[in-house]
């Protein structure tokens, strides 16, 4: 991916120019100095609170950069949370109810087992027994009718949290956070602007790591390997860094027409990207440089 801060077209970032050392056997390439940006945006829908960086600041990885107003989520969450307080209270009177008719089923079961023993020695009428027993059958249903209850309170609470949890990642979504250590190249909203999600706010970089891409004709492919060192020289400086070929081309391609001359229209040529350690910030983005393979 290109940035916008690249101070040539693609065509000169393509140019593969060509030149012998005095041994004979280094050859230089032009290339040109990139990032791989990343676009930050929105997570969460609303107007945007604060977004304070601006371009070329520096950003660490986890650090703040803005927010996106929460108050309906905010509003929201102590709804859910005056719900969840009322089922507490449900559950806890449904526990008791439950606890209760326990004690009156247990008491009706003895009653009527006591009441079976004196029918059969003859100190109680089965009229008697049959009333007991239909009590009993009554506790029962009662008991099973106030434990369905409470099952369904526990799913409401259940399903209560989950609903929390969301608004929590909702408002967790709201802040504006950095996912790398690196810099501001592009900045597309401002506080007080809407946003919703998908929203482009901010295009970040990594600067401690640059890429370099060149152009390697077929006659020279060879010696490029993958994971091989290069040599990247600053233009108008002594200065020179190590890299390393990360990418070749599987295809080749013509060489851009914006830089050949009638001879090298028809050169078959090879995309070769470099990746380049920059831990000084020597290297800035769209700098021309000399790569020696």
């Amino acid at each position: 991916m290109k940035s916008s801060y690249l101070l040539f077209g693609p065509a000169v970032l393509a140019a593969l120019l060509i030149s012998c050392s005095g041994n004979g056997k280094q050859f230089s390439y032009t290339g040109q100095t990139d990032v791989d940006p990343i676009t930050l945006s929105a997570q969460a829908s609303g107007v945007i609170d604060s977004l304070t960086v601006r371009e070329g600041d520096a950003v660490r990885k986890g650090e703040m950069l803005g927010r996106i107003n929460t108050d309906r989520l905010l509003a929201q969450r102590k709804q859910q949370e005056a719900q969840l307080s009322e089922l507490d209270v449900r559950r806890v009177s449904a526990q008791a109810q439950i606890t209760q008719a326990e004690a009156q089923l247990s008491l009706a079961r003895e009653t009527l087992a006591k009441t079976e023993r004196l029918l059969a020695q003859g100190g109680a009428t089965r009229q008697q027994r049959d009333e007991l027993s239909t009590q009993v059958q009554v506790d029962e249903a009662n008991l099973a009718a106030l434990q369905s209850n409470a099952q369904l309170v526990a799913a409401q609470e259940e399903e209560l949290n989950a609903g929390m949890e969301v608004t929590d990642i909702a408002i967790r979504d709201a802040q504006i956070v950095s996912p790398i250590t690196g810099v501001v190249l592009d900045k597309y909203h401002f506080e007080g602007e809407l946003a919703t999600v998908g929203t482009p706010l901010l295009e970040l970089a990594n600067l401690s790591v640059m890429t370099v891409e060149i152009y390697v004709p077929l006659s020279k492919l060879a010696d490029v390997q993958l994971g091989g060192t290069a040599t990247i020289r600053i233009e108008g400086t002594a200065k020179a860094l190590k890299g390393t070929i990360y990418w070749v081309a599987s295809q080749s391609e013509f060489t851009p027409k914006t830089i050949l001359t009638q001879e090298t229209r028809t050169t078959l040529v090879y995309g070769v990207k470099i990746r380049v350690p920059n831990p000084n910030g020597v290297l800035k983005i769209g700098m021309p440089v000399d790569v020696e393979l």
